[in-house]
């Protein structure tokens, strides 16, 4: 047991935040900020973006000669779009057909706006 407590001590300094803090004093409610890069931007799964290439053909094919259909904001593909790219394919398939389900002219209890006239139904991904 102590032997793994031996082994367990040099990761853990290498893991410490670097440099030394005094805990009190004028600079006590500073906090370490620290400053990593940005995240490289991730590159979608094939099925992501296939299901981008369908919501895009929707949106610029088939909805122009179609018209406008959505109660909601955003669109109900447009939510699919973003839901798959901030949450995975799998999920954001979930999410974006559980909008279809949900997309209907009955009340909408939560948070409606009203836009040149028309209520719309606000529901963001999240």
């Amino acid at each position: 047991m102590v032997f793994k407590l031996l082994l367990l001590l040099p990761i853990c300094s290498l893991l410490a935040l670097p440099g030394y803090h005094l805990p009190w004093g004028k600079d006590a409610d500073l906090h370490y900020q620290h400053n990593s890069p940005p995240a490289p931007p991730s590159i979608p799964s094939p099925l992501a973006q296939g299901m981008h290439g369908l919501i895009w053909f929707h949106q610029n094919i088939i909805s122009p000669v179609d018209g406008p259909r959505s109660h909601y904001k955003p669109s109900s593909s447009s939510y699919m779009r973003e839901a798959i790219h901030k949450h995975g394919f799998f999920k954001g398939y979930i999410m974006g057909c559980d909008r279809l389900l949900r997309e209907n002219s009955d009340p909408w209890v939560y948070r409606t706006a009203t836009i040149e006239g028309k209520l719309w139904k606000i529901d963001p991904p999240n």
